[in-house]
């Protein structure tokens, strides 16, 4: 994307992305999001809820009908980590959220991401995409610094056990 993209790159990195997604009051099983906002923030209590989300830096905006939606803002395009040599990371979430029914991605300030960058961003995506062909008992570990993963449609059961270390 720097290649073919440098100014728009460079102007998301100063401006930061902001990231907004749509829970409802109660889980939806029909729904990619699923979990309702007090499963999301783990407590029924609003109050709470606006605690923990404050603590990840996070606004939230609450819906008639009980929903919210949450707000996450300034967020980098690219990240450099440590362990990397300094190279930048396309760490974002711009393909999966922008223009959705329940989430959006924009910049910072509110200015719509264009639709060209989003949709070579998800070309490339495909380009370099790696499929598994998973049979009963696969397990799969990565790096999730080193490697964009993402989620292609499946046929229950599916079963999704996640673990996050440093």
């Amino acid at each position: 994307m720097l290649e073919e993209f440098p100014e728009a790159v460079e102007e998301f990195e100063a401006k930061g992305l902001k990231y907004t997604i749509t829970a409802l009051s109660t889980n939806d099983t029909s729904s990619i999001r699923g979990k309702g906002w007090e499963d999301a923030f783990g407590t029924p209590d609003k109050a709470e809820a606006e605690r923990r989300a404050k603590a990840l830096g996070m606004d939230l905006e609450w819906l008639p009908g009980g929903g919210v939606k949450t707000v996450f803002y300034p967020q980098a395009l690219t990240k450099v980590y440590d362990g990397r040599k300094g190279r930048r990371m396309w760490f974002n979430a711009v393909v999966g959220m922008h223009g959705k029914e329940t989430s959006s991605a924009m910049l910072a300030d509110g200015t719509e991401i264009p639709e060209t960058f989003v949709k070579r961003c998800e070309q490339i995506i495909e380009e370099e995409s790696i499929q598994f062909k998973w049979e009963k008992g696969d397990v799969l570990f990565l790096d999730n610094m080193a490697v964009l993963h993402g989620r292609r449609t499946s046929l229950p059961p599916r079963k999704v056990l996640v673990a996050i270390c440093k």
